[in-house]
């Protein structure tokens, strides 16, 4: 019938990849809630809302002077039993006492010592410090105040660093190990962000088939907010002989 038309294809091998896109969540790399571990009444208060503390920095102090009083009564008690258990062990050098009687001296001054270290443990506890340099949110409690351990005082975030959280198919698990660089841009934004995989979850979801992924943001950018959302691009499904 004559000549026929026809295509002709020259194939070659090169490296193909699927490129997806899933949604994520910038989290603060730590958050914690601050609370008191005992109850009393706010005497100081130094949380400036929004502002960065450094880590150990008195965030609130409860009143204790209850506290610092009887202190000072039992650091008096014990100067008194120290001398009376000198006294005692010079006896027992020349058998002045018996052995049970010297023992008896020296066990009141453990105990004295002891019900210190007790009430300066319970002073500690009326400050209440910073955990970690971060950055303060908004403060539910005023100067003079009455709080219980149960209130949660403000909020502290170290956001220094980002963690990135998202999920992928579960055909992609393999893929994703920690080391690995993703790309992504936050929703409004227009820059492409860096973020390297920190871990994965253990086993995938059985309702959605998808592991969970957490990666570790270190760039700073007025972007990057806790809380927003992500579109986190990947290469994955990667053949270098197709």
């Amino acid at each position: 019938q004559g000549p026929i038309s026809v295509d002709g294809f020259v194939v070659s091998e090169r490296s193909i990849s699927e490129n997806i896109e899933v949604p994520g969540s910038l989290l603060p790399f730590e958050e914690t809630q601050i609370r008191a571990e005992v109850g009393g009444r706010v005497v100081q208060l130094n949380i400036n809302e929004g502002s960065i503390v450094t880590k150990n920095t008195l965030l609130v102090k409860l009143f204790d002077k209850d506290l610092q009083a009887q202190l000072r009564k039992l650091e008096v008690q014990l100067k008194i039993k120290e001398k009376s258990e000198e006294r005692s062990s010079e006896l027992l050098k020349i058998q002045g006492i018996s052995q049970q009687d010297y023992d008896l001296s020296a066990l009141d001054v453990e105990n004295l010592r002891a019900d210190i270290e007790s009430t300066q443990i319970a002073i500690s506890k009326t400050e209440i410090r910073a955990p970690y340099t971060g950055k303060v949110g908004l403060r539910n409690v005023s100067l003079g105040a009455y709080i219980a351990p149960n209130d949660v005082i403000t909020i502290i975030r170290q956001v220094d660093k980002l963690k990135l959280e998202f999920s992928i198919p579960e055909k992609y698990a393999k893929e994703i190990t920690p080391g690995y660089i993703i790309s992504f841009q936050v929703d409004g934004g227009n820059s492409n962000h860096k973020a390297k995989v920190m871990a994965t979850e253990n086993s995938v979801d059985q309702n959605t088939r998808t592991l969970k992924v957490r990666a570790i943001v270190d760039a700073k950018h007025p972007e990057l907010t806790p809380g927003v959302f992500a579109k986190v691009n990947l290469r994955l499904g990667k053949n270098e002989k197709a």
